[in-house]
């Protein structure tokens, strides 16, 4: 097997194995990975979320914004989540709201831009040690 392609095997089995959860978008918040740790934490499966808006994982009102918000972002530059994370609700399948502390991240490939949201839970408890 050539190098590259293993080197691009290992890559996409740590995202899916990575113990937070990650959910990977492109400009037009069409998700293109969602890990084993979104799976779990939001209830679907990543083939039935691929391709999906990741809008999808967001309760009212947010839902209904959120396409909105990325299209300011994209036309303003103007980062109101993005490089700064904040608490939010997430959106459970059966329909349980949820709060979790959100990480979005901009990666600038030569030909798009792509999304990586980092999210955990937020426990009663308070975080882990």
């Amino acid at each position: 097997m050539p190098k590259s392609n293993r080197a691009s095997i290992i890559f996409a089995l740590l995202i899916l194995l990575f113990a937070s959860l990650l959910v990977i978008w492109n400009g037009r918040a069409e998700i293109l990975i969602f890990n084993a740790a979104a799976e779990r934490m939001f209830g679907y499966r990543a083939n039935d979320m691929i391709g999906k808006n990741v809008k999808m994982l967001m309760p009212a009102p947010y839902r209904e914004e959120h396409d909105g918000y990325l299209a300011r972002y994209q036309s303003t530059g103007e980062k109101r989540i993005i490089g700064i994370g904040r608490r939010v609700q997430g959106l459970h399948k059966d329909g349980t709201r949820f709060p979790i502390d959100l990480a979005v991240s901009e990666v600038d490939l030569a030909e798009r831009k792509l999304y990586a949201g980092m999210m955990r839970p937020v426990t009663r408890e308070g975080p882990r040690e």
